[in-house]
């Protein structure tokens, strides 16, 4: 009789073991990620968000990350990648398409009735005028944010009311060169005072010569940079060290991560807080709540924050 007993009980402890499993099953989360690591922002982005999911429980999940951007010179044509996503979903599509950055969310966008359609599309971390061609699907959401660059200018000439020349870091890739008429446009008003000084035609050894020899009254802002004129790619933090530590002017970014890696600060976007919202989007949607009814307004920078080292640095 005991020996029956012990069966039984073994049995019920697998049943409700598999019922438990049913219950709660791993949610397949695909990320498709706008470059490799070393882009600062993003990276911070990323982690931020696991850490944001993991903190807000529910149900386990598997994130897998696909690099769909180009990088250099050197990529592998659009159907192939298209292809490789597929092939890893063939038995069952994801529960989540994710994108971070604008490259990613154009790549999904572009390629939406290949890669899962009938899946949820979240666009993250991304300026907001990614969106502006194509508005949203039923089955689409984005957290999208609002990069205010001449707000940092604006607080340069409050901090360094001499300055005269602006050298802008930007590389030459696709964020580059998305980027570039927007803050050309924004920039308009500055022109009677401020000459900017751009860098997306030069090699990262050329940008290191130029920043060493900058002008008086000189500010440096670090956009982003990702490729260089010839077709290099290097990491942020690689970049901003290297200028750093050449540089004969202050530097500034408007990204939150940068602070304490050399810059002085000014009004940042915070990365921290755009992946909890991500976080708290992404949690809702995998619980089954429409993207449609999910319409985030894109968040802003914050109030200005700065390092006191450099502000004592560069008195």
């Amino acid at each position: 009789m005991r020996r029956w007993h012990s069966v039984l009980l073994c049995c019920l402890l697998v049943i409700g073991a598999v019922k438990s499993h049913a219950q709660s099953p791993v949610r397949q989360v695909l990320v498709l990620q706008s470059f490799h690591r070393g882009n600062l922002t993003l990276d911070h982005f990323t982690g931020a968000f696991r850490l944001s999911m993991d903190q807000r429980g529910g149900s386990g999940l598997n994130l897998v990350q696909v690099v769909v951007g180009p990088t250099g010179f050197i990529s592998a044509a659009e159907r192939a990648v298209v292809e490789y996503i597929r092939a890893m979903y063939a038995d069952r599509p994801p529960d989540l398409v994710m994108t971070v950055g604008g490259p990613a969310a154009l790549f999904a966008r572009k390629h939406r009735e290949q890669l899962f359609p009938a899946t949820p599309l979240l666009l993250a971390a991304m300026d907001h005028r990614y969106l502006r061609t194509e508005p949203l699907g039923q089955n689409e959401t984005a957290v999208p944010v609002a990069n205010d660059m001449p707000r940092l200018i604006d607080d340069i000439l409050q901090l360094l009311p001499d300055t005269r020349h602006v050298f802008m870091v930007t590389g030459s890739g696709p964020v580059g060169r998305f980027m570039r008429p927007v803050l050309d446009a924004g920039f308009e008003r500055f022109r009677d005072r401020v000459t900017f000084i751009w860098s997306n035609e030069m090699s990262v050894p050329e940008i290191l010569q130029r920043v060493t020899s900058l002008p008086p009254h000189s500010a440096i802002v670090y956009q982003t940079l990702g490729t260089d004129a010839q077709g290099g790619t290097y990491t942020a933090e690689q970049v901003v060290a290297a200028i750093y530590t050449r540089a004969n002017a202050p530097l500034f970014s408007a990204q939150s991560p940068y602070l304490g890696r050399g810059i002085v600060g000014g009004s940042l976007m915070d990365i921290d807080a755009l992946a909890g919202r991500t976080a708290d989007v992404a949690r809702q949607l995998l619980d089954g709540v429409s993207p449609a009814s999910l319409r985030v307004s894109p968040q802003i920078s914050g109030s200005p924050r700065y390092d006191w080292r450099e502000l004592r640095r560069w008195k």
